[in-house]
């Protein structure tokens, strides 16, 4: 079998006791399908938010595929009630803006507060402002204060609440620090 090339069990209307196969596909074969049935999920994705005059912002897509015997990716459903393509949307929060035009005060998801972060931001006490950071993340994860986070809390914070710390630590910090920041050195130093 060459190095590129998966084994995939193929069973015959979910009984497992009859019609079982074994087949080896090829790896370029089931990426390339399964590339095609994301960007179609992309397009559908991008359509519905550009769309969204509401205040709904899309939260989360779950697509049903299957591999077929000779590794086409196919989406599932029924055409009916049961889709193979479900888009799930939130209220998109709105930040409330200050006289500053630093973002500040509540998202309504949340019921979070900025201001004491912007605040010991402004006056550049960065390592209280790190702790009310993780404060504002364990806050928003529902966690109690101090709490570590796994990487499943953390994907539970919504993106407006990373964002918008994010942002009061770029502007605050002229660019140096914030999770975009700590970003970029980390995949400068990943990729050379």
């Amino acid at each position: 079998m060459n190095s590129e090339e998966i084994l995939i069990e193929f069973v015959a209307n979910g009984d497992r006791t009859h019609g079982e196969s074994i087949k080896s596909i090829s790896t370029n074969k089931v990426k390339e399908s399964i590339q095609r049935v994301a960007n179609l999920v992309q397009q559908l994705a991008t359509e519905s938010t550009t769309n969204q005059s509401d205040g709904l912002a899309l939260d989360e897509v779950e697509v049903a595929i299957k591999l077929t015997a000779t590794g086409e990716a196919v989406l599932l459903g029924d055409g009916q009630s049961n889709g193979a393509i479900t888009l799930r949307f939130r209220r998109s929060s709105k930040v409330v803006v200050s006289a500053g035009s630093a973002p500040a005060a509540l998202i309504p998801s949340t019921g979070i507060s900025y201001d004491k972060l912007q605040n010991l931001l402004a006056n550049s006490k960065w390592q209280d402002a790190n702790q009310e950071t993780w404060n504002l993340m364990c806050q928003a994860a529902n966690k109690n204060l101090g709490s570590v986070l796994s990487a499943e809390d953390i994907k539970q914070i919504p993106c407006e609440v990373l964002q918008t710390i994010d942002g009061l630590w770029q502007k605050h910090s002229q660019g140096h620090y914030g999770f975009s920041s700590q970003n970029q050195i980390y995949m400068s130093s990943i990729l050379g």
